[in-house]
C-alpha cells in the first residue's frame, strides 16, 4: 500500500512538471503564458516557440504520462492498475502543484498513458486528430474530437476499468476546452497556417 501510494504521489508530481514553461523559459527565454491563449500545453508551445520549441514540449509532455506507467509496470509492490498511476500524471499536468494547481489540457500526457497502456487506441484516435485538423485548421476541435472518436473506439476493448478511465480522461480534456468549443460556436476559434482552404484564404489578403 505504501509503495503504490507514493508512486501515485511521483506520478502526480511528474504530471505537474510544467515542461512548456520551463523549456520557454530556460532555451527561450520566453513566458509562454504571456502569448495566444496563455496555456502551458502543446499548441500554445508551438504558437510561442515554434515549430521546435512546441515539439520538444510536445514529447516532455507525452512522457510525463508515458514513463510513469512503463517504469511501474514491472516494479515490486506495484498492485494498483497502471490507469491509477496514468491519471495522476494527466492531473497532475491539468492541476499542477508547482502553478497553483493550473495547467494545459492533458492531450499529450493522455496520448503518452495510452501509448503505454493500449497503442492502437491513441495511434487511431491521432489518426483522426489529424484529418480533422486538415479540414478544420482548429487544434482545440481535432483534440476534442479525436477524444470523442477514442471513447467510442475504445467500447471494442474487453476491459470495463480501461473504458472508464478512456471516458473519464475525455471528459477532462473536453472540458478544459470549453472555452475553445465556446469560440468554435462562434466562429472565432484561432486556425493554424496550413490545411483545407488556407491558400485561398491567403490569396484573399
Amino acid at each position: 500500500m505504501l509503495i503504490n501510494s507514493f508512486a501515485l504521489i511521483c506520478s502526480y508530481l511528474l504530471g505537474s512538471i510544467p515542461s512548456g514553461l520551463l523549456i520557454g523559459q530556460s532555451f527561450y527565454h520566453t513566458d509562454i503564458r504571456q502569448y495566444g491563449s496563455g496555456n502551458i500545453g502543446t499548441t500554445n508551445a508551438f504558437r510561442a516557440l515554434g515549430v521546435k520549441g512546441g515539439l520538444f514540449v510536445f514529447i516532455c509532455d507525452l512522457l510525463k504520462g508515458f514513463l510513469p506507467v512503463i517504469f511501474l509496470r514491472n516494479l515490486p509492490g506495484i498492485t494498483w492498475p497502471l490507469l491509477a498511476f496514468g491519471l495522476a500524471a494527466i492531473v497532475g499536468h491539468s492541476f499542477s502543484i508547482f502553478l497553483a494547481f493550473k495547467g494545459g489540457k492533458a492531450v499529450a500526457t493522455s496520448f503518452g498513458v495510452g501509448l503505454a497502456i493500449a497503442p492502437v487506441l491513441p495511434l487511431a484516435s491521432i489518426g483522426v486528430f489529424f484529418i480533422v485538423l486538415y479540414i478544420s485548421r482548429m487544434v482545440s476541435l481535432s483534440s476534442v474530437l479525436a477524444m470523442v472518436f477514442a471513447s467510442c473506439f475504445v467500447c471494442i476493448y474487453p476491459d470495463g476499468l480501461l473504458r472508464a478511465f478512456i471516458w473519464a480522461v475525455s471528459l477532462l480534456i473536453i472540458v478544459r476546452h470549453h472555452t475553445n468549443i465556446q469560440r468554435i460556436l462562434k466562429g472565432t476559434e484561432s486556425k493554424v497556417p496550413f490545411g483545407l482552404g488556407y491558400r485561398k484564404e491567403q490569396e484573399k489578403k
